[in-house]
């Protein structure tokens, strides 16, 4: 009776692993892969980084410089024919050349189909990123573990919670879908082999974020810096 039994749920426990391996072969839009491969990611140079961040060509900009006291003597002469240069067109010029219709902002763009936009940063660049306000960090990594430190400013999306329940991920999505896409955003997780940022990453990507990296080393690295920079 026993060895029966046995023998019965050896069969059972064969064939859902045989219809488990045909599904994942034949039928998986994403398969799992029967080897883990490492995620490689290109790392991004200092100079990508400075040419997304928002106002780094205005901060660069040089000043004006101060005119002389023979630039004073002719400086109504000037004012005046750059008045007449820049005056407003006549009303019968605007009509007949009417303004380009204004296109809303790209905050709902959609991602290339290529996905290859993100990039990871080291420890130096997020540094550098965290000294702008308008870079986002956001933390994949569990509530709890959020809430033992994190990096300054940063968001947490609890990736696990996210897949796992509805309700967190609609609220999520509307937090996320809020935010300007144009902002560059750093996602990050606990580092090494964690992989919960490359899925926020994915989902950043899907929702529109044109600029998106992630921070391979992960609070495991950055928690051990004795310099950087936290909150709780």
């Amino acid at each position: 009776m026993i060895r029966a039994t046995l023998r019965d749920a050896a069969l059972i426990v064969g064939l859902a692993v045989g219809l488990a391996v045909v599904y994942n072969a034949a039928f998986s839009v994403k398969p799992l892969p029967w080897i883990r491969t490492p995620i490689a990611l290109d790392t991004a140079s200092t100079d990508v980084l400075l040419a997304v961040i928002p106002g780094k060509k205005a901060d660069t900009a040089t000043a004006s410089p101060t005119p002389t006291a023979s630039d004073r003597d002719s400086l109504p002469r000037q004012t005046k024919a750059s008045a007449e240069e820049t005056a407003p067109p006549s009303k019968q010029q605007a009509s007949s050349s009417p303004a380009p219709p204004r296109l809303p902002p790209k905050n709902d763009a959609m991602p290339p189909p290529d996905g290859g936009g993100v990039r990871a940063v080291t420890y130096q660049q997020v540094l550098m990123l965290l000294r702008n306000e308008d870079v986002l960090f956001m933390d994949a990594r569990r509530k709890d573990e959020y809430d033992g430190g994190h990096i300054p400013r940063a968001i947490n999306v609890d990736i696990q919670q996210f897949e796992l329940d509805p309700s967190y991920r609609s609220q999520m999505m509307q937090q996320l879908y809020s935010l300007d896409k144009r902002r560059p955003v750093v996602a990050y997780c606990g580092g090494g082999n964690c992989e919960l940022s490359h899925k926020l990453a994915d989902v950043l990507r899907s929702v529109g974020f044109e600029h998106v990296f992630i921070y391979t080393g992960g609070w495991n690295e950055y928690s051990t810096k004795p310099n950087s920079p936290r909150e709780r």
